[in-house]
């Protein structure tokens, strides 16, 4: 069974966030897609462009959150040729909230409790669900909950769209906003 929410967080709240999961949890941060088998790590989500905007380290601006001691396993993708973290890891999916100026897409938490090995569902390890539990929990304490979008706001994107920002379900790499 999955566990699963969804928020919205401008891009420099989303760095502080991953700050303080890496401070609190010692949380990993991993690059979900690399050329390289060898995990990438990396310290926040968006970095400074040469435009002095914060972009996402990679476009599809999804990643890992680990504990120190989690188990993560990868596969080849032979097209685009790049190693991805497979789902029967042991870490938290984070995608992030790519923001344009205008709109911001919709980021997500999620991870398995189980994993199918042999056609058997084998539970993950209970230090990880555990450690995952306490890492929704804090995120969850610190963000706010809108029920009448069924997802949760930082306080930067609440006042963003307070002032005229748009709420969206993605945003391509072209720029296109697709509205949630």
């Amino acid at each position: 069974m999955g566990r699963q929410f969804r928020f919205y967080l401008l891009p420099s709240e989303t760095n502080s966030l991953i700050e303080e999961l890496r401070k609190r949890f010692e949380a990993k941060l991993l690059l979900d897609y690399s050329p390289e088998f060898e995990l990438l790590e990396i310290t926040s989500p968006f970095r400074t462009g040469d435009n002095g905007i914060l972009e996402p380290e990679m476009v599809t601006a999804r990643y890992y959150l680990a504990p120190p001691s989690g188990h993560i396993e990868r596969r080849y993708c032979a097209k685009p040729d790049w190693w991805a973290i497979d789902s029967d890891s042991e870490g938290i999916e984070f995608s992030g909230c790519k923001c344009n100026g205008a709109a911001v897409a919709i980021g997500r938490f999620w991870y398995e409790t189980n994993f199918v090995r042999d056609l058997r569902l084998l539970p993950k390890s209970s230090e990880f669900v555990k450690w995952a539990e306490a890492v929704y929990r804090y995120t969850k304490k610190s963000l706010h909950f809108d029920p009448a979008i069924d997802a949760y706001l930082g306080e930067d994107a609440m006042n963003f769209r307070k002032n005229g920002g748009e709420l969206a379900r993605d945003i391509w790499p072209n720029g296109k906003v697709i509205p949630a």
